[in-house]
């Protein structure tokens, strides 16, 4: 799946990436989200618009246009390079989610990381929003 506008790209990219989402669009299992000319306040904007011109606009009908509404509601948002901060990236879908920020760039992430962060997300009491 791709989430972002992958049609900004050349031509023959983009018919590269059409034809790739074509050949898994059955899959079953795992998806793998691929953020391609990606940002949270144009997907929302894009959502919005589309949400629009089929009537009402709400939470829920934005929801339904985002890139990621197949998708599960997002649980844990894993940041590297010691950013604190989302970077315009999935602003909608972390309304929720369980921040993690790690001091590692993300060409050293490691299987280690990736269980200290579960690890860490484990122990948390998610209230999503209330007390």
């Amino acid at each position: 799946k791709i989430i972002g506008d992958h049609s900004a790209f050349a031509p023959d990219v983009v018919e590269l990436i059409d034809k790739a989402l074509a050949r898994t669009r059955d899959n079953d299992g795992t998806t793998l989200a691929i953020a391609l000319n990606y940002g949270a306040q144009d997907e929302i904007a894009r959502a919005a618009a589309k949400a629009a011109a089929k009537g009402e606009v709400t939470v829920e009908s934005i929801g339904a246009e985002l890139d990621t509404a197949d998708m599960p509601p997002l649980d844990l948002l894993i940041r590297t390079s010691g950013e604190v901060r989302l970077s315009n990236f999935l602003l909608w879908q972390a309304a929720y989610a369980e921040m993690c920020f790690l001091d590692v760039l993300w060409p050293d992430f490691t299987p280690d990381h990736l269980a200290q962060a579960l690890a860490e997300f484990a122990q948390r009491e998610r209230r999503f929003g209330g007390r």
